[in-house]
């Protein structure tokens, strides 16, 4: 409803793209866009995370130190008590960013209809990223300090039809975020990751969920989980307060695969109705949503000490630490139409994030 009643405040400028190519900057900041994928290795049960991007930072305000450009490596790190979350995080400016579609500079937002075709470069004296995309791959080289994350993944699953995100219509109107989903569950064409010349980690098999976040920052509080399992079963749900002009709005978006079953379902905040409750201090989150037809319940939870220390984000002023995550949840999913269980799964090695005001203790502007 909230959604409902902003699209109708909202001047209505709609936003063609595929989403998942590279959007045009503005002249004036603030504004942000950011990739994110995460690997899950079939063979060994391990997950990997890679995530990069560009702020333009907003001159407004008082000038900081945070950084606009960013690339952060996310690895589990496990021992006899457990397991853990790391990041390998490098920083750029922005002149040292170099971002291409079809092979020439961005200038116009892409195009609906059309699959994803860009190049991503960062490179310094130190550090170098790049990423690339089209129809048919996706693939990633990523060097700093001693580490390194060569990777290459088949053609994407999509979320819906025609370029269809979590959002639905919504992504049309110029919110001050937008989410959206590019693959549910690509193929591991293969992948490495290296320290020094040791080689931590590599496999040729598992699944890859990537999708992209622009706008003017990340909301004051959100909430994130993804899950994939061996039978292909996905979902993801994100959500969280934001601020639209004067009007606060908190709103969350859920979608559900189980190709098995032939179950493809979505929640939006226009036309479901969704509640959640959460903690970040003790590392769950519960969410109910209901459709016309059908209707999720979703319980994600895991161990405090799984969680990794404060992840960055992108901000208005550039990427602070604003996050926690785990990539060693799990969740338990329940999906009814018209009231009766068609479907039941429990998922492990999920992904949950808070961020914000949601994170246990709060981040201080310093990594820690």
């Amino acid at each position: 409803m909230y959604f409902l009643w902003l699209c109708i405040l909202l001047r209505v400028t709609l936003i063609s793209g595929n989403r998942f190519d590279p959007h045009v900057f503005p002249q004036r900041g603030p504004f942000f866009e950011g990739w994110y994928i995460r690997l899950i290795d079939s063979d060994n049960g391990n997950s990997i995370g890679l995530l990069f991007g560009q702020v333009l930072p907003d001159v407004s305000k008082s000038v900081n130190n945070y950084p606009p450009v960013l690339c952060s490596i996310l690895v589990r790190s496990c021992s006899v008590t457990g397991c853990k979350l790391f990041s390998h995080d490098a920083t750029f400016n922005s002149s040292d960013v170099k971002v291409r579609v079809k092979g020439k500079p961005v200038d116009k937002n892409p195009d609906i209809s059309s699959p994803a075709n860009f190049t991503w470069l960062a490179k310094n004296s130190v550090s170098f990223v790049f990423f690339r995309s089209n129809v048919s791959s996706s693939s990633f080289r990523v060097k700093f300090g001693n580490v390194s994350l060569d990777g290459e993944l088949s053609s994407p699953i999509p979320w819906g039809p025609d370029g269809e995100g979590p959002e639905g219509w919504v992504d049309k109107f110029p919110l001050p975020l937008h989410w959206f989903v590019y693959s549910l569950r690509s193929s591991i064409v293969s992948y490495k990751f290296k320290k020094g010349r040791e080689i931590v980690f590599e496999g040729r098999h598992g699944t890859a969920h990537m999708e992209k976040n622009w706008g003017k920052s990340f909301p004051k509080a959100w909430i994130w989980s993804e899950g994939i399992s061996p039978n292909n079963v996905t979902y993801v749900v994100s959500g969280g307060h934001v601020q639209v002009g004067p009007i606060p709005i908190t709103a969350h978006l859920l979608g559900y695969r189980n190709p098995l079953k032939n179950i493809s379902v979505d929640f939006h905040p226009y036309d479901s109705y969704i509640s959640a409750k959460y903690d970040g201090c003790r590392g769950f989150i519960n969410i109910t949503a209901r459709g016309p037809l059908h209707s999720v319940e979703l319980y994600v939870t895991a161990e405090l000490s799984s969680f990794s220390q404060c992840l960055y984000g992108p901000e208005s002023q550039g990427f602070r630490p604003v996050c926690k995550e785990t990539y060693d949840a799990s969740a338990t999913i329940y999906v009814y139409r018209l009231n009766i269980l068609i479907d039941k799964q429990f998922l492990s090695s999920v992904a949950l994030e808070f961020g914000g005001e949601n994170v246990c203790g709060g981040c201080t502007s310093l990594k820690k």
